[in-house]
C-alpha cells in the first residue's frame, strides 16, 4: 500500500508519501528510492499529521462541506460537473477551458491542468473556505 500525504492531509506541495508492504516489496522500493528528494521540513509536517489521530476525519469532513459550498454555488449558476468524492471538481465551464484558466490566472486564481479528454472541463481543487469564495468571484468575473 502506498499512500501520499498530498489530497487529505493537504500537503500537496510537499511531494511526501509512504509505503507499507511486505519486506521483498520494501526492498525492491528502496532500489528507487532518493533519500535527498524530500526535505526535513516535509519530513516534520508528515510525521505531525500521522501523529493526530483526528486529521484525516477531520480533513475529509471539511473538504465534504467546502465542496458541497462550492458545487451548492455551481448549481445556482446552472454549471454542471462530474459528481465527486475526492478534493477536486470537474466543471463543465460550456467553452474551451484554456482561456478561463488564464483569465483566472489574471485574478491570482489558480486552477488544475488541462485534460484533453475533457476540452471544456476546469479541474478545480477544494481549497479552504476562503479560497473557494475567491475563486467563485473570479469565475463570476471572467464569466460575466
Amino acid at each position: 500500500v502506498a499512500r501520499t500525504f498530498s489530497k487529505i492531509y493537504g500537503m500537496a506541495g510537499l511531494r511526501c508519501g509512504y509505503a507499507v508492504a511486505q519486506s521483498q516489496a520494501i526492498a525492491q522500493l528502496r532500489s528507487h528510492q532518493s533519500w535527498d528528494s524530500v526535505n526535513i521540513m516535509a519530513v516534520a509536517a508528515a510525521t505531525a499529521s500521522l501523529s493526530d489521530p483526528d486529521q484525516v476525519t477531520n480533513g475529509r469532513r471539511l473538504n465534504q462541506e467546502t465542496r458541497t459550498f462550492v458545487t451548492t454555488q455551481l448549481d445556482a449558476m446552472d454549471y454542471k460537473y462530474i459528481p465527486s468524492q475526492a478534493n477536486f471538481v470537474m466543471i463543465d465551464v460550456k467553452r474551451p477551458v484554456l482561456p478561463l484558466i488564464k483569465a483566472l490566472k489574471e485574478r491570482n486564481v489558480e486552477v488544475g491542468r488541462l485534460f484533453p479528454a475533457l476540452p471544456t472541463h476546469m479541474r478545480l481543487t477544494i481549497g479552504k473556505k476562503a479560497e473557494m469564495e475567491a475563486f467563485l468571484s473570479a469565475f463570476h468575473q471572467v464569466l460575466a
